[in-house]
């Protein structure tokens, strides 16, 4: 792996899931001071059955803030641990505009999952605080959609509806 020697990349991922909280924090630091590179490993933590392995891989992720994390924040929206899909939604407000499109997507297959529309809402909120949405995104309308429960059935066609607004 690079300039990064297996073992030592193993010995850091499994620090991740010491007690001592320090020790997670220095080997989270070190993961995410290697980059890109460091994402391939994390992502076999995702689905440790130890949440706190899943949710230092993530934390590392949001810190290395790559691009190609974005499917598996996505993916960890369906988290059984609360705090475990929030760090999921926190990088994909980290990715900006760019988590978009791919978030879309997922509403458009997935917006019968409860996690994903919860996930979906808080993403796009803070998308719009931080303007990161193109101007003529409706997104006071998707908002509601994912926060009324009465609407569920509106997300989708409505993700989709958007989705082929902006890839065209």
């Amino acid at each position: 792996m690079g300039n990064h020697g297996d073992s030592e990349i193993r010995q850091l991922l499994e620090t991740l899931g010491s007690k001592n909280g320090m020790e997670r924090r220095k080997a989270r630091e070190e993961l995410a001071a290697m980059g890109k590179e460091a994402i391939d490993s994390l992502k076999e933590l995702l689905d440790h059955p130890k949440r706190i392995y899943r949710w230092e891989a993530l934390k590392t992720m949001v810190e290395i803030g790559d691009p190609v994390s974005i499917p598996l924040f996505i993916q960890a929206l369906e988290d059984d641990e609360g705090d475990v899909r929030w760090i999921a939604a926190e990088g994909l407000i980290k990715m900006g505009s760019q988590s978009i499109i791919p978030l879309l997507k997922t509403l458009v297959e997935r917006s019968d999952y409860i996690f994903v529309l919860v996930g979906a809402h808080h993403v796009f909120y803070n998308l719009k605080k931080a303007k990161e949405l193109p101007a003529d995104f409706p997104i006071d309308k998707l908002l509601s959609a994912l926060k009324s429960s009465g609407w569920k059935g509106s997300v989708k066609p409505l993700a989709y509806e958007l989705l082929n607004s902006l890839e065209y």
